[in-house]
């Protein structure tokens, strides 16, 4: 099992694929759709385009017999010499793999089957790891944190010509977070609208990551500095109305984080703001914001609400349904801001 977990190792497992496919069974397991997005066009680029429609199969896991699968991969490609079953969002077919591990050994090498999973408990799956020792090949894709983000932001820039000094990187992750997605997205539309100029500063970025955009964790949190409790109820709703892409919990962790160095911010009333800035990890163009926050709330008050946002995470646990985000994150706001 090959394991990515750095820029460096993506780099040469994108190489590897693209110039040599020797396997022709593969489970690539990530939780980031960002990299499966880029092995599926890998694949689908060996497809001749003319013959698309007979050789290239991109299948969902719930959609797919396994049973089918089987039959249709020991068939030969139409006039082609590959085929491929691209086989997205496969976690429900583990089980499957391992039970038909005999019949996938004897797929014909003109068929590659690829299933594309997301599971962070994978490597004890230590029957089906062995299958593919000898059978087949397994990429596994480690969880990027946000601390490991400014070299794939450099990365992705730099894929559609963009050079990023360190301020400008830094910018980016705070606006965007660990979702590779989102950041590939951001600079693909940016090169679209920014032509053929490939230099771009801070103030760039900020007009075209979303920064405005009235529902997001940025603006979540300058509203509670400004103490604007209207507000924060309505994106709070819209959070609750969208949580698969804003999880409570993520929510929670990233209110933490800001009064957290709200706090710091009063521990450090003595430093200067480049000081200020490099201790508590908040970029220059934001500090403002943060020291504006700190002038609403004491120290002792932080500390409190620090306590009461530690509370909320904890009967967040197993919350899952639009209400019950929403009374928490209703209830938290009252509680801080009311």
């Amino acid at each position: 099992m090959k394991t990515i977990s750095n820029v460096e190792q993506f780099k040469d497992a994108v190489i590897t694929l693209q110039n040599n496919i020797s396997d022709n069974l593969f489970i690539i397991n990530s939780e980031e759709i960002y990299f499966t997005n880029i092995i599926i066009k890998i694949f689908k680029d060996k497809t001749d385009l003319e013959l698309k429609s007979f050789n290239e199969n991109v299948l969902y896991g719930h959609e797919t017999k396994f049973e089918n699968l089987l039959l249709k991969a020991s068939n030969f490609p139409m006039m082609g010499d590959i085929q491929f079953f691209l086989i997205r969002d496969s976690n429900n077919l583990i089980k499957d793999i391992e039970k038909y591990s005999k019949n996938l050994s004897s797929i014909p090498k003109s068929s590659v089957i690829v299933f594309f999973i997301s599971d962070p408990n994978f490597s004890k799956k230590k029957h089906i790891i062995d299958f593919f020792k000898t059978n087949g090949k397994i990429i596994n894709f480690k969880k990027i944190y946000d601390n490991q983000l400014s070299p794939w932001v450099k990365y992705i820039s730099n894929q559609y010509g963009f050079e990023l000094d360190y301020k400008t990187t830094q910018l980016v992750t705070e606006l965007t977070g660990n979702n590779l997605s989102k950041i590939n997205n951001e600079f693909e539309k940016l090169c679209f609208h920014h032509g053929d100029s490939k230099e771009i500063d801070e103030k760039t970025i900020l007009n075209h990551f979303g920064i405005n955009n009235e529902y997001n964790l940025f603006e979540l949190q300058n509203q509670y500095g400004k103490r604007n409790l209207n507000k924060v109820l309505k994106i709070s709703e819209y959070f609750s109305k969208n949580s698969s892409k804003y999880p409570i919990q993520i929510v929670l962790s990233n209110l933490y984080n800001y009064y957290t160095k709200i706090f710091q911010i009063h521990s450090l009333n003595k430093s200067n703001n480049a000081e200020i800035s490099q201790k508590i990890g908040v970029n220059a163009f934001f500090l403002n914001d943060f020291k504006n926050a700190s002038m609403n709330i004491n120290m002792k008050e932080t500390v409190k609400v620090l306590d009461i946002i530690k509370g909320y995470d904890l009967k967040s646990k197993g919350i899952s349904t639009t209400t019950e985000n929403n009374r928490i994150l209703t209830q938290l706001a009252l509680e801080i801001l009311g």
